[in-house]
Parts: C-alpha cells; sequence; structure tokens
C-alpha cells in the first residue's frame, strides 16, 4: 500500500470510532513494571458494577471489565518485587470477589534507554499529539523537519516508547469476543500459538494475553458475525495441541491512565524544556 492510501485507512478508522485515540507511554522495561491480568468471580451480576468501581479505584489497575461467562477481568501493572501478591491482596479485600485467579503477562518489554535532549523536546510534543504532523513539531522545537523526521524515527524505534492507537473494535462491522485457550505445553510453546493462531486464522486472529505461569492465553478476535465465534472456537479447538477453549464476549471497561503514561509525563517534567 501506499502512504497515502494508509493514511486514508487510518482516517476512516477514526472516524468510525474503531480507532478513538492516539497515545504515547513509556516501555515496561523503561517503566520498570510487569503487567497483570487477574480473572475474577463475583457474588453475582448485582454486586458486579460495585465491585468493578471499587477495583478501578486502585491507580495500579488500567482497565476491568465484565465478561460474558460471569467473570470479571482485570490488567493491572506494578513496579517492584511481589507485584503479583499485591494485586492478589488488593483484589482480595474487596467485598464482592469470591475468587481471584492471576497471571503475569507475557509482553514486549522493550529496552531501557536514555533520552538525548532533542529527543525529549520532541517528545514534549508527542505526548500531547503523537500523530503531530513533523512540520509542526518543527515549528514548535525550533528544529527542522527533516530533523524532526530523523529523531521521531530513532524515538520509535530506540524501545524506550510504546506508540499506540487505542481501539473499540466493535465500533466496526465485526464482533469482537476472547476465545480462553489452553493448550498442551508438552506440544506447542506459546510463541509458537502464536504463530499458528496468526496464520490458521488470519483476517480474524487480532492479538493475545499470554500467561507466564500458565499455558494459557486469552485471545482476541474479530468475527462478522455473533454465530461465528463459536464456530471458530470449535476450529481452535480441533488443533492437536489445544486442551479447552471457552468463548467470552467482553462488555464495556473501566480504564484508569496508565503508570506507564504517568511515568513519562514526571520524566518530562523533571527534565525541564
Amino acid at each position: 500500500m501506499t502512504a497515502n492510501a494508509v493514511k486514508k485507512r487510518v482516517n476512516k478508522l477514526v472516524e468510525s470510532g474503531t480507532i478513538h485515540s492516539f497515545v504515547v507511554y513509556l516501555s515496561p522495561s523503561m517503566a520498570d513494571v510487569e503487567i497483570f491480568l487477574s480473572i475474577v468471580n463475583t457474588e453475582g451480576m448485582k454486586r458486579e458494577e460495585k465491585v468493578l468501581d471499587e477495583i478501578v479505584e486502585d491507580t495500579h489497575v488500567f482497565a476491568t471489565g465484565r465478561l460474558s461467562d460471569g467473570t470479571c477481568i482485570v490488567f493491572a501493572e506494578y513496579e517492584g518485587s511481589e507485584n503479583e501478591a499485591k494485586l492478589e491482596r488488593y483484589l482480595q479485600t474487596i467485598d464482592g470477589i469470591t475468587r481471584v485467579e492471576i497471571h503475569k503477562l507475557r509482553s514486549p518489554r522493550g529496552k531501557k534507554v536514555e533520552f538525548k535532549p532533542l529527543q525529549l523536546r520532541v517528545l514534549n510534543c508527542l505526548i500531547e499529539d503523537p500523530r503531530m504532523p513533523a512540520t509542526e513539531v518543527a515549528a514548535k522545537t525550533g528544529l527542522t523537519p527533516r530533523r524532526v523526521r530523523r529523531i521521531i524515527t530513532q524515538l520509535v524505534e530506540g524501545g524506550g516508547l510504546n506508540f499506540v492507537a487505542r481501539l473499540n473494535l466493535n465500533a466496526g462491522p465485526g464482533v469482537m469476543y476472547y476465545a480462553q485457550i489452553i493448550w498442551d505445553e508438552s506440544k506447542s510453546s506459546h510463541t509458537e500459538m502464536e504463530y499458528w493462531l496468526d496464520k490458521e486464522f488470519y483476517g480474524q486472529y487480532f492479538d493475545s494475553h499470554i500467561s507466564a505461569s500458565a499455558p494459557m492465553m486469552l485471545s482476541l478476535f474479530v468475527v462478522d458475525h455473533l454465530r461465528d465465534a463459536e464456530f471458530l472456537s470449535r476450529r481452535i479447538s480441533q488443533g492437536s495441541m489445544i486442551e479447552s477453549v471457552k468463548t467470552i464476549f467482553p462488555f464495556p471497561t473501566k480504564k484508569n491512565v496508565r503508570l506507564q503514561r504517568l511515568k513519562l509525563e514526571e520524566l518530562l517534567l523533571t527534565s525541564g524544556p
């Protein structure tokens, strides 16, 4: 595809609400954080909304929501040691939660880098608008557009930052759902599982949250119709390495600003103009 074709596609996704925002934040390695997924059971639907409101009060929690199987899902990030125990203790203090299952997630860590003064100058613009044109960044920083483009490339490729398009996949014509997959580790690694899903279900498979402590992954798919979800899950279950597959539909989530973003803002604030 040409650059103009890509730009038009992205603009259409923004207009439809499929991409609802763009954001930049520190990579997990730069922020010194570990990311966790928790699946919790509650006393019932009447308690769920109050439980979710309490869960999201903790600033370490960056997203939480209900799932169609009656559980709730929690994403959190913590600094330091014994993070899993900290999250478990917090969730167990919330009235209405009856069971807590926690998974440390495998995710790209990025790199620890030291930002140079000119990179910080450009980053101060990108944190305001990650899609800011190089010409506008140049006008704000006093650099040439060519120099700005070179610095942006360095920031993107350096590994110290995550540039993210935040999505609402339900805003498009398809239906989003999770397949909770348990597989046999003696037959397939997590990287082989990802490769298999991407190859066999290309165009429907989107991404996975992969446990670092158990052969479990919560894989995101987008299908044309609701009825296609169960059919696709049955196809997944036919894989020789698959032990079980559960079809789960997510409901809207409650969100906090991510710690990785807050630490980037703090870094820019303390590094001066």
